[in-house]
């Protein structure tokens, strides 16, 4: 009897280990993954030209040819803002003309050095900084333009004989830095591409 009372209380032990060990619980885990994104800053310079018709089209990837001195030629230059955030934005100019064998001409003519070629900022919404950049007022947020840098390029009708068949280049160059707590106006702005 000692035996099998003994075997009955084995079964029970083992019984209530089996069911102790198919016991479960309700239970759950969540990971939060805080993703956090920096802003970016990227612009793309804009050159358009008026097409015969007054519509505008790209400037022209090859230049445009047959230029005359006193003549205008149509180059609506601005920058849009490509990037995430608001930018302030600076350009530069850099003209230069070389003759047919390639050496470089004079930028100014006569005894009043007047420029060969020139271009009219627009004033109001660009600020000459005096260090060969032009800045623009406002900043310019995310896929928005600039207003024009400028309209035309103007040659200048004392150019002489040694500019025939010249190559004049008008380079622009566009810096931009980001707006968001860098300065309240363009020239307070910190951070701009170095040299």
């Amino acid at each position: 009897m000692k035996k099998k009372i003994l075997a009955f209380a084995v079964v029970a032990m083992f019984t209530s280990i089996i069911a102790s060990g198919t016991l479960a619980y309700f239970a759950a885990e969540e990971r939060a993954h805080n993703v956090i994104t920096s802003g970016g800053v990227g612009i793309e310079l804009v050159e358009k030209t008026k097409g015969n018709d007054g519509v505008e089209v790209d400037f022209p990837e090859e230049g445009i040819s047959g230029v005359m001195p006193g003549t205008s030629v149509s180059k609506i230059v601005k920058v849009k803002n490509t990037g995430t955030g608001d930018a302030w934005i600076r350009v530069q100019i850099t003209p230069s003309i070389k003759d047919a064998t390639g050496t470089e001409l004079p930028l100014e003519i006569g005894e009043d050095k007047l420029p060969v070629m020139e271009c009219e900022i627009f004033d109001e919404h660009w600020i000459d900084g005096g260090d060969g950049y032009y800045y623009h007022k406002e900043a310019i947020q995310a896929d928005e333009f600039t207003e024009v840098l400028f309209e035309e390029v103007d040659f200048n009708a004392a150019m002489g004989n040694e500019y025939q068949n010249s190559i004049a280049n008008i380079v622009i160059d566009a810096q931009a830095v980001q707006a968001a707590n860098n300065g309240k106006e363009v020239m307070e702005a910190k951070g701009w591409p170095k040299e």
